[in-house]
């Protein structure tokens, strides 16, 4: 068996639909609710390394999302996905008020098993099996999975329960009679699809009397709609409007914003499952708060009328998606407002992301349990995780083996062998490089008999495990460990919301555009973004992460974006058509980080003046983040291009896009300071060598003139006696009336017995060592 968990449905409305079927399991696809026409419980794949490719693993997506219903008829463009031995599949069918159900039909397909079934021989013995049909737990169809088929159960009034069909899709090995099959034979991996699905009904629809019935479970379509020209007050009021929406109703609604003038880009809404809402500004000064009234719109369609002052209709707008509607329980109303976001704790239990509140695997083989983990439902950006699991389950005897393990997008993060010791608590790290922007958790039970015997009821041996969602919880730290792009969205919001519209896009585009983003982003985020519109300078020169509408040129190079909104060229050609924007036009959502915060802009380039082919190409690109079945989470990278001729937009990424010229002119200024830089190193070090050989030169002519001084010194220091005890008659105070000619050394006349050459050698060999002869004979009297 496995159950599957969903984010928790924010109306109370909702919830009291959904109360009669809190058994049934249901499948939540990543980051989203499952369609409010069509919600699922199958086999799924928890999200593996990208969030993009765990919602391309879930096995209910809406192939489209404008479902058109034939007169007794109400589609559901779900397709969803039955794996053989994976357990039963729900598929829960909404029925609008007044209406009766009378059959169900829809398309069934086998799947080719995927690539880890094993070798193709493996794939092609797969067992047939039967594809079991149930309605409220009774068996209505068998049909070959093995084949294409047609699904066709017959209906009874008794069969809706609150409002909802259930159906129950079961891929079981073998036929129901055959009580020999093992009890724990592997898998093949096989699986049958279900599509096109189509409620068959009579009666009446019955129009909403009630402002709490108006967002009815059923719905498929709701357009918002502002006047032409709207003021940034009734632009804000429109964007909060349809937050509001996004908030309460599942991903499968259409939503949209438009001005009143601006058909196109209105969703296609029914008097079955269609709702219009229309904001109008009260001209009345006296109104001071904002009213509702009920009406019958244009073809039939229910009507949600908010008047007031401009300045009350964002609140009004924004308590659509408000847990506490329900309490406006009549047609007209008054004062209906809601402000403010909560901010979630950095600890969530398992009950917060959408488990039910006991999660309980049994049985051999393996069964598993899948919960949504978003960066989001933290109220920002994380850079890691701790998982903490508490539950009990059954004493294992010795001839079973059994282990839980626990996987976080497809990696092991902790394993338990399961033996005697009967409680569960395990506290698993969850490291930064395993996080995405939404996160698959899955726990998993495996069972075997350690001696291969597989046959006989598997009652004989219960093997069962529980997990308390609410004592079990998921702990983060802040932090941020995504590169910048699509996926750092809508985490780095923190709840808040701040939109500007520049003159890149008309009214019309602008407004349309900016619904359909905020709606994605929405979608993805557990809480009610608080969304506000300011003016493109206070945006520009903010520190606020949000999203500009209609950026120009000008808007794109001072934000400094990847991709300026001029011609440009891409490295990988084959990305897109004929070298995007040399000379076609083209609109691009880009997701980037400038200054330290994260900016979503919508822009577009044309090579001449014309701006009209601009004009829908943003649209365009705005519509893909609604209209793809992924949602938000099919953008990958940081750059999206809208085409003329192409059926859908182009996601690359900015390092394939060639340096444009107001990129390089940016680092034109860096380069001017790097040289201005560079020729002042190259000045100091010139300067510096001239200082040193200078210094070098002035100590060489001290050090050549020391030396000189210390040469020229020699002769006087050796004149002076070498022991001037030899001679005391040679001291100045031995004869003071001795004439300087009374050295005989220096007066060769005086002395006749005495030659040059003996006064040169004592003049020059006098010194410490010079020898004993010369004072004796120096002492000899006269």
């Amino acid at each position: 068996m496995r159950v599957f968990s969903k984010p928790p449905r924010r109306t109370a409305l909702r919830a009291a639909a959904l109360a009669g079927v809190a058994a049934l399991m249901l499948l939540a696809p990543l980051a989203a609710a499952t369609s409010a026409t069509a919600s699922s419980s199958a086999t799924a794949v928890p999200a593996g390394a990208g969030a993009a490719a765990a919602t391309a693993a879930q096995t209910s997506t809406p192939s489209t999302l404008r479902a058109v219903d034939d007169p007794g008829t109400l589609s559901f463009p779900t397709q969803t996905t039955v794996t053989e031995g994976g357990g039963p599949v729900f598929v829960n069918l909404q029925v609008p008020g007044g209406l009766t159900p009378t059959s169900v039909s829809g398309s069934i397909a086998p799947v080719a098993p995927s690539a880890t079934a094993g070798s193709a021989a493996e794939a092609a013995a797969a067992p047939g099996g039967q594809l079991l049909v149930t309605v409220n737990g009774v068996v209505r169809q068998a049909l070959d999975p093995l084949s294409p088929g047609t699904l066709n159960v017959p209906l009874q009034p008794s069969d809706e329960v609150k409002g909802i069909v259930t159906l129950g899709l079961t891929y079981s090995a073998g036929s129901p009679s055959d009580t020999a099959v093992a009890v724990c034979t592997v898998t093949s991996n096989a699986s049958v699809s279900l599509s096109a699905v189509e409620l068959h009904v009579g009666g009446q629809a019955q129009p909403p009397s009630t402002v709490a019935d108006f967002l009815s479970p059923s719905l498929n379509a709701v357009s918002v709609e502002i006047p032409d020209a709207p003021s940034p007050a009734l632009e804000q009021a429109g964007l909060a409007t349809i937050a509001s929406l996004a908030h309460a109703l599942p991903q499968g609604v259409d939503l949209s914003l438009a001005v009143a003038g601006d058909t196109a880009s209105r969703a296609a809404v029914t008097p079955t499952r269609g709702r219009i809402i229309v904001l109008a500004p009260s001209t009345d000064t006296s109104v001071a708060t904002a009213s509702t009234a009920l009406s019958t719109g244009a073809g039939g369609v229910p009507t949600l009328t908010i008047t007031g002052p401009e300045a009350s209709l964002t609140a009004a707008g924004a308590a659509l998606g408000s847990d506490y509607l329900v309490l406006a329980n009549s047609g007209t109303t008054t004062g209906l407002s809601q402000t403010g976001t909560g901010t979630p704790a950095l600890t969530q239990n398992l009950a917060y992301f959408g488990s039910p509140n006991q999660i309980a695997l049994a049985g051999f083989g393996q069964s598993s349990s899948f919960t949504n983990v978003s960066q989001a439902s933290f109220g920002g950006p994380i850079s890691s995780a701790t998982v903490h699991l508490v539950g009990m389950h059954s004493d294992i005897p010795d001839s079973v083996i059994a282990t839980v393990n626990v996987y976080w997008n497809n990696f092991l993060i902790g394993s338990q062998v399961l033996g005697h010791t009967t409680p569960i608590d395990l506290n698993l790290p969850v490291s930064g490089t395993l996080l995405t922007a939404a996160n698959g958790l899955k726990v998993e039970l495996s069972a075997v008999p350690i001696t291969g015997n597989c046959t006989g009821p598997i009652s004989l041996i219960p093997i069962e495990l529980f997990l308390d969602s609410n004592a079990s919880n998921v702990s983060a730290a802040r932090g941020q460990t995504l590169t910048p792009g699509f996926q750092r969205f809508p985490q780095v919001l923190g709840g808040v919301l701040p939109v500007a519209f520049d003159t890149g896009a008309s009214a019309a585009t602008a407004v349309a555009s900016a619904g359909d983003i905020v709606a994605s982003v929405q979608r993805n985020s557990s809480i009610q973004l608080a969304v506000s519109v300011v003016t493109p300078g206070a945006f520009i020169g903010s520190s606020q992460s949000g999203l500009l509408v209609g950026a120009t040129s000008d808007d794109s190079n001072a934000l400094a974006s990847p991709l300026r909104l001029d011609s440009f060229k891409a490295i990988d050609s084959t990305a897109v058509s004929f070298g995007v924007g040399t000379t076609e036009p083209y609109a691009a959502l880009q997701a980037f980080q400038t200054g330290g915060r994260n900016v979503l802009m919508l822009g577009g380039w044309s090579p001449d003046a014309s701006s009209d082919a601009v004009q829908a190409l943003q649209v365009q690109a705005a519509t893909f983040t609604t209209a793809s079945p992924d949602g938000w989470f099919a953008l990958s990278g940081d750059v999206l291009i809208a085409q003329p001729n192409q059926a859908d937009p182009v996601l690359i990424s900015s390092n394939a896009i060639v340096p444009q010229t107001a990129v390089t002119d940016d680092y034109r200024s860096y380069a001017i300071w790097i040289a201005v830089v560079a020729v002042v190193l190259i000045l100091a070090g010139v300067i510096g060598e001239i200082a040193r050989r200078r210094r070098k030169a002035k100590l060489k002519q001290y050090v050549d003139a020391q030396l000189l001084a210390e040469a020229n010194a020699q002769p006087v220091e050796a004149a002076v006696p070498a022991n001037p005890d030899a001679n005391p008659d040679a001291s100045p105070d031995a004869n003071p009336d001795a004439s300087p000619d009374a050295n005989p050394g220096s007066n060769p006349d005086a002395n006749p017995g005495a030659s040059t050459d003996a006064s040169t050698d004592a003049s020059t060999d006098a010194s410490p060592d010079a020898s004993p002869e010369a004072p004796a004979e120096s002492s000899k009297p006269e």
